[in-house]
């Protein structure tokens, strides 16, 4: 699937469009899908607040609208939005003044990459408090239902405050005791239910957990209930959570209780292993030592390879027995100081206890060499399998325990990403994308054009009204030293700036006009939207070069499409519009992209003629929210007056299709239909 942009939604206060456009330019390539408003009064702002709803304000000094009022009407609507102010210089007086009004940051206006920055920090913060205050609401929620969930429980607990006195006790345990209600129970303390016989055991149970309370302690004894009368039972100590105080969590269990049914509930039957429930809990509590003690580890998740094949290939029970011997495998090469789990059909688990990754991927690559040397009997044949390995570091920065294995899994995936056959390890690390950047220069890419180091990608345009017509968009990639694909987002803002721009759309022109000229002589008739940068639109021979491809290759100009950000178009909207004119002429078309995003769209619509418009991937991706389906009517209605062909982007399934087909939508775009391929094969007509 298509990593998705993160939405954003800005609103500028006193920023015309000739700043706007480049600032909405560079939050685009910095993998961001800003859409924006403007606001110059305060009656705008009103307008706003109420219609919308805002990451970011970005607002120019020297607005008709005050800094200072600005602050005012924030804070007296109750609203975290952050505020980031353009400075017309460096100047520390502006400085001074805007954090005075409680402002974010204070950027001089032509620091447009600084602004990002700001941008991403300042959403870092933003999203941070927002999950704060859902984690809130949620744990409000939690301890509601867990309060019912003690209430109903047939397990006896109780929780105890620092002095080990009780400060409640579910129905279960206060039967099992001989009270009827808390009243009776709160303020006793635990020591007062066990003999004098008794009380030295306990007490050494109380100052082991007070010393470290983030192991469980158990201990077995006599227990006194109200009428004098005993029963043996084990107490369980843990810390714990209680009407949002740090507590001690009582849990008492008698003999009667079948430890086997735990046990057996913990194992998978087939392999022998502890299962998916009791990895849950191991690795809860290696996350909790992690955060709390620094007692840091790493998860390997082992995803058998093709294990679905085999499995449709030899049958449920050779497939078992491929699993079986898999374990066998883990057994001895995992010592028992670390957990083994099976977690589900094809994956097992590792919590690997020890901070050092190198070690990690040691006893991974140790794995994959067994596992790959292993000829299982199944079936009646030998059986050979690999297996991908993604290994997840368990720090006090882990978040939950879901995440790092959610971390580890999609690492194993990405073997199989980067060799087709999986069978390797990958460690999960976060990613430094300025060192991507500074790994790419100017000179670099001016040498790549030169040596033919990019590679075109095509992926499919599908009509949603049954025209037969087999339509690409064409992607760039850079192909670096170790012959893997480098994304446009790590060098467009370098192309923006650095005036190569033109000359690599030339290089993707000459090149898509060419692969064209082959389908063509093949008996193939496609047609390809090829993007452009806003450099291009300002170059006066762009038109000629295009006119002399077209007629050296004998392509119809019909079979292609220029398209263009919505933030280009209004930035150079003079010579935007002179260029689709010119297309015309060559009987070929233009296309609005990322429509809907900026501020501009209207002006934009109505001074640019192209034919083609694609909307921001965002609104798509927001059609699975019902509330979001009147936005999407009223950002289609000026196309459909316009008798624009309307395309829609980042379709990631079949439940957003007849929304789209309604609303008058005419082609689709998206991973869901096919990925980027060096080949145009895809089947419009099967």
């Amino acid at each position: 699937m298509q990593k998705l942009r993160q939405n954003l939604n800005i609103l500028f206060i006193g920023v015309d469009s000739p700043v706007s456009e480049p600032i909405m330019s560079l939050l685009r390539s910095a993998r961001l899908a800003p859409r924006a408003d403007s606001a110059i009064t305060e009656t705008d702002l009103a307008r706003a607040l109420k219609a919308g709803h805002w990451d970011f304000f970005i607002y120019r000094l020297g607005t008709e609208l005050s800094l200072e009022l600005l602050g005012k009407i924030l804070k007296s609507n109750n609203k975290d939005i952050p505020v980031l102010v353009l400075a017309p210089d460096s100047s520390p007086e502006h400085r001074v003044h805007g954090l005075k009004m409680k402002a974010s940051a204070v950027i001089p206006i032509d620091q447009t990459e600084m602004l990002v920055l700001a941008v991403r920090r300042e959403l870092y913060h933003l999203e941070n408090r927002r999950r704060r205050r859902m984690a809130e609401f949620h744990l409000i929620e939690t301890e509601k239902r867990c309060r019912q969930l003690l209430h109903s429980s047939n397990e006896a607990i109780a929780f105890l405050n620092r002095s080990n006195e009780f400060i409640y006790l579910n129905p279960r345990l206060l039967e099992m005791l001989g009270h009827e209600q808390n009243k009776e129970t709160l303020g006793l303390s635990l020591t007062s239910l066990v003999s004098e016989n008794e009380l030295i055991s306990l007490n050494a149970l109380l100052t082991d957990y007070q010393a470290d309370n983030s192991v469980n302690q158990e201990l077995e004894l006599i227990i006194n209930r109200s009428d004098g009368s005993e029963f043996c039972a084990t107490l369980e100590l843990s810390q714990a959570r209680f009407e949002r105080a740090i507590c001690t969590q009582l849990l008492i269990k008698t003999p009667r209780e079948d430890a086997l049914m735990e046990t057996m509930a913990e194992q998978d039957l087939i392999t022998g292993l502890k299962n998916q429930f009791y990895l849950a809990k191991r690795l809860d509590q290696a996350v909790q030592a992690a955060v709390r003690a620094d007692h840091e580890a790493n998860l390997l998740y082992i995803s058998l390879d093709n294990f679905s094949s085999i499995k449709a290939e030899i049958g449920v029970n050779g497939a078992d027995t491929i699993v079986r011997d898999a374990a066998a495998i883990l057994t001895t090469l995992v010592n028992r100081a670390h957990v083994l789990c099976r977690y589900n059909l094809d994956a097992f688990v590792v919590i690997y206890g020890d901070s050092d990754s190198q070690k990690a991927i040691k006893l991974a690559e140790e794995i994959c060499e067994a596992i790959e040397n292993n000829l299982s009997e199944a079936a009646g044949a030998q059986i050979q399998t690999t297996c991908s390995i993604g290994i997840a570091p368990i720090t006090e920065d882990t978040a939950s325990a879901q995440e790092v294995l959610r971390l580890a899994q999609s690492s194993s995936e990405a073997v199989r990403s980067k060799v087709s056959k999986g069978n390797g390890v990958y460690l999960h690390v976060l990613e430094d994308k300025n060192e991507e950047e500074e790994g790419l220069s100017i000179k670099k890419l001016r040498q790549a054009i030169r040596d033919d180091e990019f590679k075109l990608l095509f992926q499919p345009i599908v009509s949603l009204r049954g025209e037969h017509e087999s339509v690409y968009e064409v992607l760039l990639r850079l192909i670096d030293k170790d012959n893997k694909e480098v994304s446009p987002n790590m060098f467009i803002t370098m192309l923006d700036h650095a005036e190569v721009s033109t000359e690599l759309d030339r290089w993707v022109i000459h090149e898509s006009i060419r692969q064209l000229a082959e389908e063509n002589k093949k008996g193939r008739k496609n047609k390809l939207f090829i993007n452009l940068t806003g450099r291009s639109l300002e170059d006066p021979r762009l038109l000629h070069g295009i006119r002399d491809q077209l007629n050296q290759h004998k392509v119809p100009g019909d079979s292609l499409i220029f398209q263009f950000s919505e933030s280009d178009a209004s930035t150079y909207l003079k010579y935007a519009n002179i260029f689709t004119q010119g297309l015309a002429q060559l009987h070929a078309s233009a296309c609005i992209k990322h429509y809907g995003s900026s501020i501009d769209s209207e002006n934009v619509l109505r001074h640019i003629p192209a034919q083609y418009i694609k909307l921001d991937g965002s609104f798509v991706q927001e059609l699975a929210d019902p509330d979001k389906h009147e936005a999407f009517d009223k950002l289609i209605e000026p196309l459909r007056i316009g008798e624009k062909t309307i395309v829609a982007p980042l379709v990631e399934g079949t439940n957003v299709m007849s929304k789209l087909f309604r609303t008058g939508v005419h082609y689709i775009q998206g991973y869901y239909l096919q990925a980027p391929r060096e080949h145009m094969d895809y089947d419009f007509f099967g």
